[in-house]
């Protein structure tokens, strides 16, 4: 079952959630390993187990009153949610229903209760639409949450890359419990490439992005203020063992990246177990700031065609920490413009450890991306199309975008359809990136204007660091733009317009034909990837492992492919690319829901 949701923005999570010899510096792979060790971390992503089947119905909402798209259902939501939060315990979770209907709304619904979750009948059948005229950022917020997060405390010492406990001062440790989510972070080291990118990260004063660090605030590129904290990650707290002056906090995963003394380490409670403290596990949005919460089975209709329109991004997720996104489907905003207005999913603010798989994102500016995200996050088997903007026509937008803002890191994008991957340096840099068995076409399929810009089938963007792309298969046959025809790899000016399967080092601070010193092309790993210009797999010559896995963070083929064959993607299937669910999905959707492509 699922729910659609019509209006500006389906969620905002706001979970409120020893020195290496430099950051995970690169070098060559050791005999027979595929990827070199220090670009990957332990990709486990999402809730263990999977999301969970809750059973027990809490509340009916009732249809004849409040699903006759007419009557406000915002306070009886919101009634019933509340009340169901006051029974609902982790053995206990409970449902709050809607029944099918059009179930309108002029405030937020508001699902900051653990362990509830909001079921609809299916996306056919349920709608939550939001009024027009209402003047607000989102239709849900799961585990909204004010700005008083406990901490900061200082950390001890260094933590290394792969870690699982990290070390506080007894008295910093005397208010974390185990079972508690903390952001761990550092001031911003000498890989972070800044930019303007004062966006969803610590910075000197308090907000939502946690504590503030005291000092400047961000003036200009030339004078960026500061300390900022770029580099976080989310961590669970598995267990406490007190010594004569510190603590030892294990954790229940690894760390994803370096944290060095020099760099002043420290944690903040972002999601927590006392009365009080930050944040909600356990929710979900079914059928129509967290931790091991999720949405699924939802389709975000932002088209202002069929409601009020979308401004802004379809899911943002906030410090949030095992999370799934699931099985749905986002498309369309108000106007399909830069700048933050038409996002599909955003993960912020450190999000770590989340699973993205499954979904379809269609129609809008940056379908998918990453701004200052926490590592360990898996964005699994989507299909990604018709990423544009209507402030410069032509130009091709970034799909999956790995990084919009410094300084996210370590994550993996594995098996999906896009018309192009990689990561952009408009806000900063990012780092440690890996793309693994993606098809890339290189080309929106319907875009208002056919792309002759800043158009390649992988991206990566000045400064951006130790990017990995393995086994995946890049651009088209007949990839013809402006009437040049595609090149390998762009890394100035000279490649004109001409579309290529790699574009690497340009739009440096989102400056197109900007270009960065060589950092991004010296630090790339390529390896075992087909492409439409070699016609050919092209391999790193200096390994001799040509071994490519089914999946980096699957043991077994995933249910939702059914009979269709997997991998379904790579240059060692048969063919080349297949049938990816998420599209076979929307595919079926028809030209009356899905437009029909505009030139090809």
């Amino acid at each position: 079952m699922s729910m659609h949701v019509r209006g500006v923005a389906l969620v905002c999570a706001m979970l409120g959630g020893f020195h290496c010899g430099g950051a995970n510096a690169a070098h060559p792979p050791p005999s027979g390993a595929l990827i070199p060790p220090d670009r990957v971390t332990v990709w486990q992503p999402g809730i263990p187990g999977g999301v969970p089947a809750v059973k027990t119905v809490f509340a009916t909402i009732d249809a004849a009153t409040y699903g006759n798209g007419t009557t406000d259902a915002t306070a009886a939501i919101n009634a019933a949610i509340a009340a169901a939060g006051t029974v609902a315990t982790a053995a206990n979770p409970q449902v709050v229903y809607l029944p099918p209907g059009t179930y309108l709304t002029s405030g937020l619904v508001v699902l900051g209760q653990s362990y509830v979750v909001l079921r609809g009948a299916g996306p056919a059948l349920t709608r939550i639409l939001l009024q027009a005229g209402t003047n607000q950022s989102s239709v849900i917020c799961l585990g909204c949450y004010k700005w008083n997060y406990p901490g900061p405390w200082n950390v001890v010492g260094s933590v290394p890359k792969g870690s699982t406990a990290l070390l506080l001062a007894n008295a910093d440790a005397a208010g974390i419990q185990v079972g508690d989510v903390l952001q761990i972070d550092q001031q911003d080291a000498s890989y972070v490439t800044f930019g303007d990118g004062c966006f969803f990260k610590r910075q000197p004063t308090t907000d939502a992005s946690g504590p503030g660090t005291g000092g400047a605030p961000f003036t200009s590129i030339a004078s960026p203020g500061g300390p900022w904290r770029s580099v976080g990650q989310q961590v669970r707290v598995a267990s406490k063992t007190p010594g004569p002056t510190n603590t030892v906090l294990g954790l229940a995963g690894v760390v994803h990246i370096a944290f060095d003394a020099s760099q002043k380490p420290q944690v903040f409670k972002t999601i927590g177990n006392s009365p009080g403290d930050p944040g909600t596990w356990f929710a979900g949005v079914e059928d129509l700031n967290l931790a091991f919460s999720w949405i699924k089975n939802v389709e975000s209709d932002g088209n202002p065609a069929t409601g009020i329109g979308m401004v802004g991004a379809h899911v943002n997720l906030l410090h949030a920490y095992r999370c799934e996104v699931r099985d749905s489907y986002f498309h369309h905003a108000s106007t399909i413009t830069a700048g933050g207005g038409a996002y599909g999913i955003n993960l912020t603010n450190q999000s770590s450890d989340n699973l993205v798989e499954n979904n379809i994102f269609v129609f809008l500016n940056k379908p998918v991306l990453t701004s200052a995200s926490g590592g360990g996050n898996v964005f699994g088997y989507n299909y990604v199309d018709n990423a544009t903007t209507a402030v410069g026509p032509g130009w091709q937008e970034n799909g999956i975008d790995g990084s919009h803002e410094a300084f996210s890191h370590f994550e993996l994008f594995e098996g999906n359809w896009a018309v192009n991957i990689g990561t952009d340096e408009t806000h900063g840099n990012s780092g440690w990136m890996t793309f693994f068995r993606n098809y890339a076409s290189g080309l929106n399929s319907a875009p208002p204007v056919p792309d002759f810009e800043n158009v390649r089938a992988a991206g990566v963007d000045g400064y951006n660091r130790e990017h990995t792309f393995v086994g995946n298969v890049l651009g088209q046959s007949g990839w013809v733009v402006s009437g040049h025809k595609p090149v390998y790899e762009c890394t100035s000016d000279a490649c004109g317009t001409a579309a290529a399967v790699y574009r690497i080092g340009t739009n440096v601070n989102g400056i197109g034909g900007q270009w960065d010193d060589g950092t991004a092309l010296r630090l790339l790993y390529r390896h075992g990837n087909w492409d439409s210009v070699s016609k050919a797999v092209v391999w790193d010559p200096s390994n001799s492992n040509h071994t490519l896995p089914s999946s980096l963070y699957l043991s077994a083929k995933p249910a939702f492919f059914g009979a269709d064959p997997w991998p379904w993607v790579g240059p060692d299937v048969q063919p080349m690319v297949g049938t990816l669910p998420a599209k076979k999905r929307y595919d079926a959707l028809g030209a009356a829901i899905r437009p029909a492509p505009g030139r090809r």
